[in-house]
């Protein structure tokens, strides 16, 4: 995206954000943010509203936060802001959009054993010619890994030898659904340790989940991936995100586009001169979450970058009203609704969250014909 002096035709004035706001270290700017500069796309003061919940982790990096920026994980590691989904990245095209993310200015991927994409990732960083040691990697354990011990061990060494690496950077229980959780996410805690992965998280876990760790004595994870995005905002969840210090991680930032076009969103891009997208990742953005846009098309990921324009407060509220709960990943974005006593302990019936509705379909990620999620290619 080019950079823009205004923000698109609006007459309204944006609210600044005060210097220290988002706690920008300048001197330390990442080799992402020199090569945006480099490239004619200046970094200027920071515009958009930002909102106080999201400021217990700090940011770091450019003023506008995106491409270039850090977050602060509890534990002091820093976490790029913006990252690539690769769910469904398969094969060369895979492999290209990873490398066409990383020479644009990405840092960040996420992965998983489960998605088969690993290999691709690895080929794409070579591809981009950077060193495995300047991009950030997200991978989850496999689900069905939660049965022992070993075999969370075992998916571990697994995604390592696909991602050819001794490390990761942040390693991710998948989904609450797949149960043992306090003795797979105390293994992981040991793996930290081990020097296997640096950080650790989870995904799609709500706050009775996270209360349950935390209740249990449990250290609570840095980051949690969930699907929040202008039309499912998770209030509750973040607010709890951010009295405790735990990254939110956009799973599905764009709702894999089904909102598009049906929403208030429309106009305001069109009123700004952007697209949607452009527009519900800045929103993120500024938030202070960290959204992972999937696309494999080369365009796309540039403008998923969503540089060059600021959201006012008052846009930064009226996209507030959009939230109407949607969800567009109906099998695993449910499940951080699933009550803690059916998955700290044990491995629950798929029943309770409709996974046997597939069973012995062959039906792949994203590919029930029951939840009409096909892959969408944003």
């Amino acid at each position: 995206a080019n950079d823009m002096d205004t923000v698109g035709s609006s007459m309204e004035a944006t609210a600044a954000v005060p210097r220290g706001r988002w706690n920008r270290a300048r001197s330390q700017k990442s080799e992402v943010s020199e090569k945006c500069e480099s490239g004619g796309q200046p970094w200027r003061r920071a515009r958009g509203a930002v909102e106080e919940e999201s400021q217990v982790l700090k940011i770091e990096g450019p003023e506008r936060p995106g491409v270039g920026s850090t977050v602060r994980l509890r534990r002091g590691l820093q976490m790029p802001q913006l990252g690539l989904g690769s769910g469904d990245l398969e094969g060369r095209e895979g492999r290209e959009a990873v490398c066409t993310a990383l020479r644009a200015g990405y840092r960040l991927i996420d992965t998983a054993l489960f998605y088969r994409t690993e290999k691709e990732i690895a080929a794409g960083i070579r591809m981009a010619g950077l060193k495995r040691e300047q991009v950030f990697i997200c991978t989850k354990v496999l689900q069905k890994a939660h049965a022992s011990d070993a075999q969370v061990r075992n998916s571990l060494k697994e995604s390592l030898r696909n991602l050819d690496t001794n490390y990761v950077d942040l390693y991710v229980i998948h989904n609450p659904r797949a149960g043992r959780i306090k003795e797979v996410w105390s293994l992981l805690l040991q793996l930290r340790e081990e020097g296997l992965c640096k950080a650790v998280g989870v995904s799609n876990f709500g706050v009775g989940q996270l209360e349950g760790l935390r209740e249990s004595g449990l250290e609570l994870p840095e980051v949690n991936q969930i699907e929040v995005h202008c039309w499912r905002q998770l209030q509750k969840v973040t607010a709890y995100h951010s009295e405790h210090g735990i990254a939110t991680m956009c799973m599905a930032p764009l709702a894999r586009g089904r909102m598009f076009g049906r929403s208030d969103l429309a106009k305001m891009a069109q009123e700004m001169g952007r697209t949607e997208a452009e527009v519900a990742i800045r929103w993120s953005l500024q938030k202070g979450y960290i959204p992972i846009p999937k696309s494999i098309n080369p365009e796309r990921i540039l403008l998923n970058m969503a540089d060059g324009f600021d959201l006012t407060m008052r846009q930064m509220e009226r996209i507030e009203r959009l939230d109407t709960g949607f969800m567009s990943c109906t099998m695993a974005s449910p499940c951080h609704e699933l009550a803690w006593q059916l998955v700290a302990d044990s491995i629950p019936d798929p029943d309770t969250w409709g996974g046997n509705r597939n069973k012995s379909k062959g039906y792949g990620k994203g590919k029930s014909k029951f939840t009409n999620s096909e892959p969408t290619r944003w």
